[in-house]
């Protein structure tokens, strides 16, 4: 009798205790510390990268309706490629004239400041707003490689030169970072801007917002025949890139590619293009 009584007992209390364990699996709390490991867990481990930009609106770079002011990128399923290890770093050497100037003045050529008793402030200031634009856009000029093939390190090397890192006059009346001109005949009103007064033709079109800038330079660079060969390189090949960009003729700085190598190596640009899907 004690025997039957203690195996109904035994078996009550397995009982209670599963379905107890059954009631605690539907628990809220439970849930929430479940959800909250797993996307620690994403974060921790770069599956999930996720960028807030507080910058104020009166800030340099602004752009119209508040693209600047509150930002959120996220890119999932990120993977980084290991970088060949090298006992040398990679540098692209440029001396720029006396009377050189922009923001990235102090990046592409790193002694200008001392040979031409800059100011300090000045230099810290310029920096600055360099790294601030790279963090602000790096996103985006991931997202654009892994959509096009455009190494990022390019992109961000382009947007920061040609906008001035957001602070030309173009790119702060018409988000165009990208010195994309408009050689249509029959746009609509406000589709483009001439803010250099230097020609009749430096018409440059004008756009909503910087992503959209960023999305007609890639788009700009796939349908052009003289860039189409660039295309067949990897996207983690900057360096035939930015030599490719500036022999197609980007544009008619002489010294295009090596600005472009100097800023990518200087910032650290390269380590975006080893993030791949």
């Amino acid at each position: 009798m004690a025997q039957m009584y203690y195996h109904h007992a035994t078996t009550h209390a397995r009982s209670s205790n599963a379905h107890s364990s059954d009631n605690l699996l539907h628990e809220p709390v439970l849930w929430r510390c479940l959800l909250l490991a797993a996307l620690t867990y994403l974060v921790w481990s770069e599956k999930i990268l996720i960028v807030f930009d507080f910058t104020p609106r009166h800030s340099v770079g602004q752009t119209t309706q508040g693209v600047r002011n509150v930002r959120a990128s996220m890119l999932t399923n990120i993977a980084t490629i290991p970088e060949k290890t090298t006992s040398k770093k990679r540098s692209a050497k440029v001396l720029l004239p006396a009377g050189a100037k922009g923001h990235s003045t102090f990046i592409v050529d790193p002694d200008f400041a001392r040979r031409n008793g800059t100011d300090p402030a000045q230099v810290a200031i310029s920096t600055a707003l360099c790294r601030e634009y790279i963090e602000r856009f790096a996103p985006v000029a991931v997202a654009e490689m892994q959509k096009f093939g455009v190494p990022a390190s390019v992109i961000l090397a382009q947007g920061l030169l040609e906008s001035n890192a957001g602070d030309s006059k173009l790119a702060r009346t018409t988000n165009n970072h990208f010195a994309i001109k408009c050689f249509s005949n029959k746009c609509k009103m406000s589709h483009c801007a001439n803010v250099t007064d230097h020609s009749h033709k430096d018409f440059f079109v004008r756009y909503d917002n910087v992503w959209s800038s960023y999305r007609a330079h890639s788009t700009f660079l796939k349908k052009s025949r003289r860039f189409a060969h660039l295309f067949r390189l990897e996207s983690t090949d900057h360096q035939s890139w930015a030599r490719g960009l500036a022999n197609a003729g980007y544009t008619t700085d002489k010294r295009y590619a090596e600005k472009l190598l100097s800023l990518i190596y200087n910032l650290e640009l390269h380590t975006y293009d080893r993030q791949v899907p």
